[in-house]
């Protein structure tokens, strides 16, 4: 097996918003690895990963951490940076949907390219 490459639709946190569209669990359930590319002009805040349940409206935010230690939010890319996040580790697809999160309004859109790697025959 080989590991290919596909793309997702782009992440974008609109103009004054706070939150970005919905990646949705069909997009990512064969997924190994999700990959989030900050664009260059993004503005420095504490954005976070939030994932939906299955039949909920409710959003959680996504942390990580080893047993035993104080949980963090999983981080997203800086500007003009690249994060993989292992689903192994991450486990996006065990939600319905996700999406990123600022903590206040941005000013202009806010863009993150996503991908995925998932095993090809």
């Amino acid at each position: 097996m080989s590991i290919s490459f596909a793309r997702l639709p782009n992440l974008v946190i609109d103009g004054s918003g706070t939150d970005s569209n919905v990646l949705t669990q069909d997009l990512i359930d064969d997924a190994i690895v999700i990959v989030l590319i900050g664009m260059i002009s993004l503005q420095s805040k504490s954005y976070v990963i939030q994932g939906r349940r299955h039949g909920a409206t409710t959003w959680v935010t996504l942390q990580e951490g080893i047993f035993g230690d104080a949980l963090a939010d999983v981080v997203l890319p800086a500007a003009d940076k690249a994060l993989a996040y292992n689903m192994e580790i991450f486990g996006f697809s065990a939600f319905s949907a996700f999406r990123i999160h600022s903590p206040s309004s941005v000013t202009g859109d806010q863009t993150w390219e996503a991908g995925k790697l998932w095993r090809g025959l």
